[in-house]
């Protein structure tokens, strides 16, 4: 007894070359997210290690008294070259887990003591800011910047 059913077919070699194609194509898109997370994560490790390297730096100036007697002192950031009087800005590079960073710090007066005061001129409140770029950085994106400001108690009405 043979069985003849001429309903059912197999796939023709065209059929199966185009769900190949379509399959590749599809794999490809896939690849490409992947090279594009990849990418993502590296920038992520920068941001991160970019933000650690500003809070350290932050935390060091902040630990600096801001009063009367040291207002212009000059501090030098150990293995750096920043001073506390950097109203120019200074920039530097930094070496944070084998990647280069560049660290430019700016410290502007806001306010200071007025004329016919004593200390006229002097400043009392500072803006410091820090920002981190990592070397080789695309966009500013990736730059991250930390801000604060301080000021010193001056005897008088102002």
């Amino acid at each position: 007894m043979e069985f003849r059913h001429k309903e059912q077919q197999g796939f023709t070699l065209l059929e199966a070359a185009i769900a190949l194609v379509i399959l590749m194509i599809i794999g490809l898109g896939i690849a490409s997210l992947f090279t594009y997370a990849i990418q993502a994560n590296a920038n992520a490790d920068d941001r991160e290690l970019s933000m650690a390297i500003a809070q350290k730096r932050m935390e060091w100036l902040r630990t600096i008294p801001f009063n009367t007697t040291t207002r212009h002192v000059a501090f030098s950031y150990p293995n750096g070259g920043l001073e506390v009087t950097a109203t120019a800005g200074v920039s530097e590079t930094v070496t944070n887990a084998g990647r280069s960073y560049t660290v430019r710090t700016v410290i502007s007066n806001l306010s200071t003591v007025p004329a016919g005061q004593p200390d006229a001129g002097e400043p009392t409140s500072k803006r410091i800011e820090v920002s981190v770029t990592p070397a080789g950085a695309a966009t500013a994106f990736e730059t991250v910047t930390v801000a604060t400001q301080r000021s010193t108690q001056v005897v008088g009405t102002y």
